[in-house]
């Protein structure tokens, strides 16, 4: 039987566990109190997830019973979940990926540094960039009908959403330019050695 594919939220705590190794209460901790929440800050949501993951042989627990009275779990990235979790990050955008998780394509973005290269990096900020511009493209299409029908709000709805892709394609050619600026410096400086 094939394994069900993993969830954004799985993806994203490997990505979490795969920076530093954490407990169960330290990953909620970071749902709890950063934008990370948007994913899940249920514990009834991550805890699960974390056994399946370890289960699915991705990550690996141990107990820790240094610091309270109580052992606790923390978990680690093993060798098959930093293979699953680069995969992922290598993944590229898709329109419908996109659109039917739209957290996701940042997500990967910010899991990204220290793990891809910045080539790597741009590369797929590029195919996000172009699917994002497509897809605006295509929303654009559905103006004419809305405009027809007099239907104020379903054109004005259209609009917000047409305009939050815009904003995100401004947004990505802001990042693009700042990794660009960076890997400047950073070849400057091996130079100047």
């Amino acid at each position: 039987m094939t394994e069900k594919p993993l969830t954004t939220l799985e993806y994203a705590l490997l990505g979490l566990v795969g920076m530093a190794p954490m407990s169960g209460y330290d990953v909620h901790k970071v749902f709890d109190t950063t934008p990370m929440g948007h994913f899940s800050s249920s514990p009834g949501a991550i805890y699960p997830a974390l056994r399946r993951l370890e289960r699915r042989g991705l990550l690996e627990a141990r107990l820790d019973r240094t610091t309270e009275t109580r052992p606790r779990r923390v978990y680690s990235l093993s060798e098959a979940g930093d293979a699953a979790l680069m995969a992922w990050l290598r993944e590229p955008v898709t329109r419908d990926g996109m659109v039917r998780d739209a957290g996701a394509p940042i997500l990967r973005f910010s899991l990204m540094q220290g793990r891809l290269s910045p080539a790597e990096v741009v590369a797929y900020l590029e195919g996000y960039r172009r699917v994002v511009k497509s897809y605006v493209e295509e929303l654009r299409g559905y103006l004419p009908d809305v405009e027809m029908d007099n239907a104020l709000h379903a054109r004005l709805a259209l609009e917000r959403g047409m305009s939050g892709y815009e904003s995100d394609v401004d947004w990505i050619g802001h990042a693009i330019a700042a990794i660009k600026r960076t890997r400047r410096g950073v070849r400057r400086r091996r130079a100047s050695r």
